[in-house]
């Protein structure tokens, strides 16, 4: 309040001395141009010279403002943004609507003006690469690469996937594992490598990174778990063992590779009929035969079924009573009479083995079960029963051949 009352008095004390001023000496002014004179008081020219001059400096202003920081510069700008951006959102959506050619054709147009260049170059690249033109797909992520370094390890990987799409394996591999040793924890780069791998069947290799895909959730669990499983069965049915081996150091061969196996993981059905099966490369039929009726009391599977009954155990009698036991619950269950009837032939008991693979043939008639039957009546002299046998299963096999055909 204070300072508003003084600056009003010091306003009224200019305004009465410009006044008085202006009494006491009104001064005097002619202008003449050519045949025009203008005559006025001093007060007068000076009061137009100073609104002349206000109104000069006004426009220059105006002026300046107009094409620098506002006015029609600024209108351009915002405009010409705006028209970049229309044309991203249109290339996005010829993305999403897999026009792949006119998509990267407007993204890229439209990068240098964007507020996101590294999106529209990195997704041109992508439609490129959808359309087959890869050169100009590389070209776009080069681009990325020199305008905005810090996106030098997003178009790395953006390169790598279109390789990969490619099937351009090796080069892909050449792009990932520099990322890969710079930045493990890239969960982008984890997934590439294990599409890598899993394509080119390198199970070892994709091993070895399952604990990464893990440990940063690269993957969901449910993906992880299938493709563990994956990686494992894989493992285990792609097995060789090295024939320069004693017969112990290939057990231990097969054992180092089940040790691998999270136990978590061991329970798996297609994982233990995968270690299995490697068991009986080593002619470890013993043990195979106590770790299936140990799978097969707490998890019943068909295919490990199937595994004992194909397994020569040292005692088959006892691994006959182990599963005859099953017969209470799984009366009817065809693979186990088959089974059962397996592990007769082994133990040569004849009579149940026959008994076996009629039940088994009575239930589920098979070219296969009625060669094991001829066979075991053949053993207990049955001639004619083991012809008529063979001939019902080569007409059964040759009528499903040709329902087949």
């Amino acid at each position: 309040m204070r300072k508003l009352l003084v600056i009003s008095v010091i306003a009224l004390l200019f305004g009465a001395s410009s006044v008085w001023l202006m009494q006491r000496d009104s001064g005097y002014l002619l202008l003449s141009i050519n045949d025009v004179t203008v005559e006025m008081t001093a007060w007068v020219g000076l009061m137009l010279y100073l609104l002349l001059t206000g109104i000069f400096v006004w426009l220059i202003l105006v002026f300046k403002w107009l094409s620098q920081v506002g006015g029609f510069r600024q209108w351009w700008s915002t405009r010409n943004r705006a028209r970049h951006l229309n044309k991203t959102a249109q290339g996005l959506i010829l993305f999403a609507d897999n026009d792949w050619g006119k998509s990267s054709e407007l993204l890229a147009d439209s990068a240098a003006q964007s507020s996101m260049p590294d999106v529209n170059l990195l997704f041109a690249a992508r439609a490129a690469a959808e359309n087959h033109q890869i050169d100009d797909a590389h070209n776009l992520l080069e681009r990325l690469r020199e305008t905005q370094p810090r996106a030098k390890l997003l178009a790395d990987k953006a390169f790598a996937e279109i390789l990969l799409g490619e099937e351009q394996f090796t080069q892909a591999l050449q792009f990932l594992l520099p990322i890969a040793e710079k930045k493990p924890d890239d969960r982008g780069v984890l997934r590439l490598l294990a599409d890598l791998y899993y394509l080119t069947e390198d199970w070892s290799s994709l091993q070895k990174i399952l604990a990464d895909l893990r440990r940063f959730n690269a993957l969901n669990s449910t993906d992880l778990e299938a493709l563990e499983i994956d990686v494992y069965v894989n493992l285990l049915s792609s097995f060789q063992l090295n024939i320069d081996f004693t017969d112990q150091e290939k057990r231990d061969q097969v054992g180092d590779l089940w040790e691998l196996i999270p136990r978590r993981l061991r329970q798996n059905h297609e994982i233990m009929c995968g270690y299995f099966d490697a068991l009986r490369l080593v002619n470890n039929d013993d043990k195979l035969v106590i770790l299936l009726v140990k799978s097969l009391n707490s998890q019943w599977n068909t295919e490990l079924v199937r595994r004992l009954g194909e397994a020569s155990s040292s005692v088959p009698a006892k691994q006959l009573l182990m599963a005859e036991k099953w017969l209470i619950k799984n009366p009817q269950d065809i693979v186990l009479l088959t089974a059962l009837g397996n592990i007769c032939c082994q133990a040569k008991f004849w009579g149940k083995a026959k008994d076996y693979f009629s039940s088994a043939v009575a239930l589920q008639p098979s070219p296969y079960l009625f060669l094991k039957l001829s066979e075991v009546l053949e053993e207990i002299g049955d001639l004619a029963g083991s012809n008529k046998s063979c001939k019902r299963g080569l007409l059964l096999g040759l009528e499903t051949q040709f329902n087949q055909d």
